[in-house]
């Protein structure tokens, strides 16, 4: 099994151990390997594609591209941050809307169910897909998404004490748009659940790893 993560739009890089290490160590131990990608055309030959934390704005041709790529059987998986640093919000959502869904430029907080002394780093138990051997996951510094279409299915949800910066309760951390030939795209609001200070914390490697196994 083999994982494209992009290094094409400005991302956050696999190969920097300072952040993923661990990612990358653990994936290899389950048969998953992670390669970093340049060249945009040559990421949909992998059958799961990572955009982490694009900082390049995509042209149409490249949204058209991840659009058939997903149709056609891929999955695709983008993250975001919180109150849309560095455009990563508006550079998420010209592709995420495509499919249904959107991150708000907004946060998420939590001020009983959180790790450390930080309330943006929230821990959820509401994990609605991609949830075998998971019970908790910690997910830092998200953006709350937004539901546009019914054929979207939530992956996580705060927990009820959670609530946006705008005060909606229990907003939604993680989403999908699935279609029939099997492909997906998949919208996170956080960038930073898979990093070296998360990914050991609750079940968030068994969370990450079940993301990327297709």
């Amino acid at each position: 099994m083999k994982v494209a993560w992009s290094s094409s739009h400005g991302e956050f890089l696999i190969s920097d151990s300072y952040y993923f290490s661990v990612l990358e160590r653990e994936s290899k131990k389950r048969n998953i390997e992670i390669v970093e990608i340049a060249d945009f055309e040559e990421l949909f030959s992998y059958p799961v594609v990572v955009f982490n934390y694009s900082e390049v704005p995509f042209n149409e041709k490249e949204i058209e591209t991840i659009e058939k790529a997903v149709s056609d059987g891929k999955r695709v998986i983008f993250t975001g941050h919180f109150k849309n640093k560095d455009n990563v919000v508006r550079i998420c959502n010209a592709v995420s809307e495509r499919f249904g869904l959107r991150l708000n430029e907004d946060e998420v907080l939590d001020y009983k169910n959180f790790a450390g002394d930080d309330h943006r780093i929230v821990v959820t138990s509401r994990i609605e897909a991609y949830g075998d051997g998971v019970k908790r996951v910690v997910f830092p510094y998200s953006a709350p998404l937004e539901i546009l279409s019914s054929e979207v299915r939530v992956i996580l949800k705060g927990e009820d004490t959670s609530f946006a910066g705008c005060g909606k309760k229990a907003p939604v951390l993680a989403a999908e748009r699935r279609y029939p030939s099997g492909g997906s795209f998949v919208l996170c609001g956080s960038c930073l659940f898979w990093d070296n200070y998360s990914i050991l914390r609750e079940d968030n490697l068994t969370f990450s790893l079940n993301l990327l196994n297709s």
